[in-house]
């Protein structure tokens, strides 16, 4: 009788012990998607915050200037993704430095100011955000790779997350940087 009740603890002590190890795994899991979710929700709203901020600098550059800017026609399709509306962003950013290095003297006011430096606080914060996506996307990713979190993921349908940049750094494409 003995020998039965000390496999009985050994069996319910394994499965104890198999049960706490699942839930720390699938915990570190959430962890990891909450957190990126997180980050997710921080770049939606610093690319909306930048949006505005360059519609209403593109407005003060033509009413100062003799241009006539429309740098957002591409912005229209609802189908964009954050990092499409990242890079478009960025290009429309990079045009009105070179703007803003013609006509030094008609854009040498307090709003023009004021839009660069809120546009220069979103701009870092974003950066910062993408940073925080990409770190937990990394730890995600190796999380889904390892054993046994590979065996807990797949119960779960967690699937591999891309980065910020939306590039597969598993893949055989080498050439994934481009300018």
């Amino acid at each position: 009788m003995e020998i039965v009740t000390v496999i009985i603890f050994v069996l319910i002590a394994l499965a104890a012990f198999l049960v706490i190890g699942y839930i720390f795994i699938y915990n570190k899991l959430q962890k990891c998607i909450v957190r990126i979710n997180e980050a997710e929700s921080e770049i939606d709203e610093t690319l909306r915050k930048r949006f505005d901020l360059l519609v209403s600098m593109e407005k003060e550059i033509n009413s100062s200037t003799e241009l006539d800017q429309n740098n957002f026609k591409d912005f229209e399709s609802d189908k964009m993704s954050n990092f499409d509306a990242d890079r478009k962003m960025t290009k429309v950013t990079d045009t009105f430095k070179k703007i803003r290095e013609d006509f030094p003297d008609k854009l040498d006011n307090d709003n023009y100011r004021n839009l660069s430096t809120e546009l220069k606080i979103v701009v870092e914060k974003s950066d910062a955000a993408k940073s925080y996506y990409n770190k937990y996307t990394t730890s995600l990713n190796l999380l889904i790779k390892k054993f046994p979190s590979n065996i807990i993921s797949r119960i779960h349908g967690i699937d591999e997350r891309f980065y910020f940049d939306n590039k597969n750094m598993n893949d055989k494409d080498i050439l994934d940087f481009k300018i």
